[in-house]
């Protein structure tokens, strides 16, 4: 008995255990779904939606570039972007898509070409008949070839034909195929999914941008997205020093997709755009559009916020930089309108190009950079064929990159290589000039002095400019003597800026050589003044006449002064480098400065230029043959000043322009440089 009334018992605690245990269980299931999809709702939909979500590039501010005093050169604006969303645009390589996709490029660039704005095209293709490959572009045309598959002789024509075989452009007139074709290589090579959009334009108005959103249903899968683009605010200011921005092309998205480049975005092409890339670029954002399941977004949002990039401050100065260009441009139209006489054929109007550079004497930074021809950096893309085909080819930097011979500025340095090596003394009196050298008359070789000094000491043969006295003194020294105290002074050296220069020529044996010719006793003497092979950018002759002023100590020009954050944090300071130093005596420099401030004053060759100014320089003026007989002669002048406790030197350099026009240049930047120095 008391067995059976056990079992009822039992079983009844064995159902209510096996209940709690259910409710247990559904209690912890409740708990967990309560979990899903309302606490944690947002992640698990997320991950529910990862095929459906795009993410589109939001493009970095970058960094801007600012003068000395802080005066805006390059910033940024706000303009809109046209972006090809993968998730919506009709993608795809068949015939039906290619038809929609062409439909879509073609309506858009029609409504684009109409409102004025431009869009990407990386195809290194001419976009007008002939077609032929882009200059300078041969690892793109490489690029290109192997992408189609075509052998390495192919021609631009045989690129389209396959292009249009390609993209099924085949119904389009042939502007209009290689308009599509540019846009369809430019998606193909980025590459274009559900979740990695394309930007077809990157700098629309707002206007246009507005009439687009508006009729987005004709354009299914653009989108429309606010971007920075630079602006230039200066116009013409410092342009081949600040430099351009261009979009990439294939052999440099090769080299840069792993640093997070997508093939439509800008990098810096030339200048401080360029040499400052790292710093300037920033860091791109993303912009998350998820979807549902009937393609509606549900959730648009900054999934990882922009960086902009660090602002560069230069050691220019905006206000001296106009100065020196205006003076240039003003001093090169006074030239061109001259009227030529019979007895002066060549006096400047065909003057070619000019250059002014002033240098901080202290460090080497540079104040001004200036050359003519000029352009404008705000033009620059819509311009940019009428600039190519401009004869006075305004996109070369005369004042870093042109080589010129620098007569007579040569002597200075000449002189204290004399006096160094003690081949002459303050009042050694060399070869009496009688208006040419008479050393070598017994081989007819007699070059000429622009004078008739007589027996003269090297003072005044500085001040005089008198060709005769260097002769002389550049035979007794020789030519590697000479060229030992040049390179010293930076002649033939590069001087170190960050944008990139020309070396230069340093005329000597070598280098003669090199030319496949032969060096002789007379080009020693030729080269003392300055001629023979002597070829120097106006900013070596700049840092030359800054080395006189530091007796002897040459600094590394540079631009740039500083790197800041956005709100002002100095991230570094570029510090003064010296890259030599000649040890020269005190007696020798005190000759030399006032010898170089003789020049200026009565009796001297820039005497005129330089009547009544304000503060006193040291000075030496240069005449250098051209190539041709037909031609006026180059115009060079170095200064630094003030003579006695300088802070700058400057150097100018008219192609064709003669000598008393780059002293009155001079005058003209000096002037501008001292009135805005309290």
């Amino acid at each position: 008995m008391p067995q059976e009334a056990s079992a009822p018992r039992m079983t009844k605690r064995r159902t209510i255990a096996l209940i709690l245990l259910i409710l247990l269980v559904f209690s912890v299931y409740a708990a967990r779904l309560f979990e899903v999809q309302i606490i944690s709702s947002d992640v698990y939909v997320d991950q529910t939606l990862d095929s459906v979500e795009t993410r589109l590039t939001i493009p970095a501010a970058r960094g801007e570039i600012l003068d000395r005093n802080l005066r805006a050169l390059a910033v940024n604006r706000t303009a809109f972007s046209i972006i090809l969303d993968g998730a919506t645009f009709p993608r795809g390589t068949g015939n039906a898509r290619r038809a929609a996709q062409n439909r879509i490029f073609s309506d858009l660039t029609d409504f684009l070409t109409q409102h004025g704005e431009q869009w990407n095209d990386i195809l290194p293709i001419s976009r007008t008949f002939p077609y032929s490959f882009a200059a300078d572009r041969d690892s793109s045309v490489s690029a290109l070839k192997k992408t189609l598959r075509l052998a390495a002789y192919a021609t631009a024509d045989n690129c389209m034909q396959a292009l249009v075989e390609r993209y099924g452009l085949q119904e389009y007139p042939a502007a209009k195929q290689r308009t599509l074709a540019g846009i369809q290589y430019s998606v193909e090579i980025q590459g274009l999914s559900r979740s990695v959009s394309y930007t077809l334009a990157g700098s629309i108005t707002q206007e246009t941008a507005y009439i687009l959103k508006e009729n987005g249903a004709a354009y299914p899968g653009v989108v429309i997205q606010a971007s920075p683009v630079r602006q230039y605010v200066n116009g013409d200011v410092a342009s081949h020093l600040i430099g351009t921005i261009g979009p990439l092309y294939e052999d440099e998205y090769a080299e840069l997709k792993e640093k997070g480049y997508k093939l439509n975005d800008s990098l810096g092409k030339s200048g401080i755009e360029a040499a400052l890339e790292s710093v300037l670029r920033g860091v791109s954002g993303v912009r998350s559009i998820l979807r549902n399941d009937d393609g509606e977004i549900w959730k648009d949002y900054e999934s990882q916020p922009s960086q902009a990039g660090l602002s560069v401050i230069l050691t220019l100065d905006a206000g001296l930089q106009q100065a020196a260009q205006n003076a240039l441009s003003d001093k090169i139209a006074e030239l061109r309108a001259q009227t030529p006489t019979e007895k002066k054929p060549w006096i400047g109007q065909d003057v070619k190009s000019g250059s002014v550079v002033v240098l901080d004497v202290k460090d080497a930074g540079v104040l001004a950079c200036a050359t003519w021809p000029n352009y404008d950096l705000s033009s620059y893309y819509f311009s940019y064929t009428d600039l190519l085909n401009d004869p006075d080819n305004p996109l070369f930097n005369r004042a870093l990159h042109g080589t010129f011979p620098n007569g007579s500025t040569m002597k200075p340095a000449i002189a204290v290589a004399g006096l160094m090596d003690q081949v002459i003394t303050p009042t050694t009196k060399l070869a009496a000039c009688v208006g040419h050298y008479t050393f070598y008359s017994e081989y007819n070789f007699s070059p000429k002095c622009m004078g008739h000094h007589g027996a003269i000491n090297v003072s005044t043969a500085l001040q005089k400019s008198c060709n005769v006295f260097f002769y002389d003194l550049g035979r007794l020294l020789g030519i590697t003597r000479m060229n030992y105290f040049c390179r010293y002074f930076g002649l033939g050296e590069k001087t170190g800026i960050e944008i990139g220069e020309s070396a230069g020529v340093l005329a000597g044996p070598e280098e003669r050589e090199k030319a496949g010719g032969n060096w002789a006793a007379g080009d020693t003497v030729m080269a003392a003044i300055g001629q023979s092979d002597n070829r120097f950018t106006p900013l070596q002759l700049a840092a030359y006449a800054a080395t006189l002023a530091n007796n002897g100590v040459r600094y590394k020009a540079h631009l740039v002064h500083s790197i800041r954050e956005a709100d002002g944090t100095v991230v570094s300071v570029t510090e003064p480098e010296i890259l030599s130093a000649l040890d020269i005596p005190d007696n020798v420099s005190k000759i030399v400065r006032d010898a170089m401030i003789s020049v200026t004053k009565p009796g001297g060759t820039a005497a005129n230029a330089f009547k009544d100014a304000a503060y006193s320089l040291a000075a030496k003026t240069g005449t250098a043959e051209g190539s041709s007989a037909n031609q006026s002669d180059h115009g060079i002048f170095i200064a630094y000043a003030p003579a006695e406790n300088p802070q700058v030197a400057i150097a100018v350099v008219l192609e064709c322009g003669t000598s008393a026009a780059s002293s009155e240049v001079a005058r003209t930047v000096l002037d501008a440089y001292f009135d805005a120095t309290p």
